[in-house]
């Protein structure tokens, strides 16, 4: 097993030039260790994080070289950020392992009460800015269901843990069947409220705020005399759900990701391949980050952006990467931020860092 180095004081984008390459054996590369200690997963969960802000280029979000389409987020933010949320990240693996017999929606229960307090943490690193709120919740569950694995290890060797590697690790579709068991439910209940008003609130602003969900959220408000978050607009105007469905199926996207990372030679390029699976969930997700900013017509035209440069070769070719310098200018241009889409490929990041870690 090889050390976790712990995070540098100033960046970490130098391990984007430290590819990890694959040592196991070929029947257990799918495989994640279950023994690392907490502070050894949250450091690897705070590392994805930096690493996930350091890759370049990333049409609308922040990286080394540009703030992308935010005037009050830049680079050495995140990273503070990021490092700011490490203990809260050893907690959740420590909630994990100490509510291993509860049933899952119990632990995600005692989790949200951290993530709260984790996002004040944030707030306060950043002077009021919301750099990874949804990472908190994504990446929380991730580091909790480490934890509840490996409690369980004992029990759950014959399903889960790979041969020949001492009964010590789990499949990373495990972890992700396993963090989306805490929030089984979590649609239904926090959107239960709105349900009953999605209709007619649809039929009242078709014609109202035409495509723009932020001139809706006021209408909204007005009409069920409450206040409304950004996703809970989003719903009412559109049926999205958000992180929340991402989570409750399981995390699809990060399955989506992980393939892509490989796929696209992250053993040899990982900045590359970072951007490269970047591009695939934009073309694939519902990114509400974007849909917020854009409503429906941004949302497609980022999908038909980030499809165009792929499909131009990305950073591989000139022509790519001359599309991905207009990707990034128009998405400055029109202020869409793919800050969900680089959620999903943090945590994969971390999922891959992990597998890197477990290489025997």
């Amino acid at each position: 097993m090889s050390a976790v180095m712990p995070l540098p004081d100033d960046s970490i984008g130098e391990f984007l030039g430290e590819p990890c390459t694959a040592t196991w054996p070929q029947d257990a590369r799918e495989f994640l260790p279950l023994y690392l200690s907490g502070g050894q997963v949250a450091e690897l969960a705070a590392r994805a994080a930096i690493l996930e802000a350091a890759v370049s280029p990333k049409p609308g979000l922040v990286c080394l070289g540009s703030n992308g389409a935010h005037s009050d987020m830049d680079y050495p933010l995140f990273v503070r950020s990021a490092k700011a949320l490490r203990p809260y990240f050893a907690q959740a693996h420590a909630l994990g392992q100490s509510t291993h017999g509860l049933v899952p929606e119990q632990v995600f229960a005692r989790l949200r009460p951290l993530g709260l307090r984790a996002e004040q943490d944030m707030l306060r690193a950043t002077a009021g800015v919301n750099t990874h709120k949804g990472l908190i919740f994504s990446m929380g569950l991730f580091c909790a269901a480490l934890g509840r694995l490996g409690a369980n290890i004992g029990s759950n060797m014959g399903a889960i843990s790979g041969r020949g590697l001492g009964g010590q690790t789990v499949t990373a579709r495990a972890v992700r069947q396993e963090a989306a068991s805490f929030v089984r439910g979590i649609v239904q209940n926090d959107f239960a409220p709105l349900a009953v008003h999605k209709t007619k609130m649809q039929s009242l602003l078709r014609g109202e705020v035409g495509q723009n969900p932020r001139h809706a959220r006021p209408v909204l408000e007005a009409r069920l005399q409450r206040a409304l978050t950004a996703g809970e607009v989003l719903y009412l105007l559109y049926g999205i759900t958000g992180i929340r469905g991402e989570a409750e199926r399981g995390f699809p996207h990060v399955g989506l990701a992980l393939h892509a990372l490989e796929a696209r030679g992250a053993a040899r390029d990982l900045n590359m391949a970072m951007v490269h699976c970047l591009l695939e969930l934009v073309q694939t997700m519902d990114d509400t980050n974007i849909l917020w900013r854009g409503g429906p017509q941004g949302l497609r035209h980022a999908e038909n952006s980030a499809r165009a440069a792929l499909a131009a070769g990305g950073l591989r070719t000139p022509v790519g990467q001359a599309a991905m310098r207009r990707m990034s200018a128009d998405f400055a241009r029109k202020r869409l931020s793919p800050g969900g889409c680089a959620d999903i490929l943090a945590v994969s990041v971390f999922l891959r860092l992990l597998r890197c870690h477990g290489a025997v």
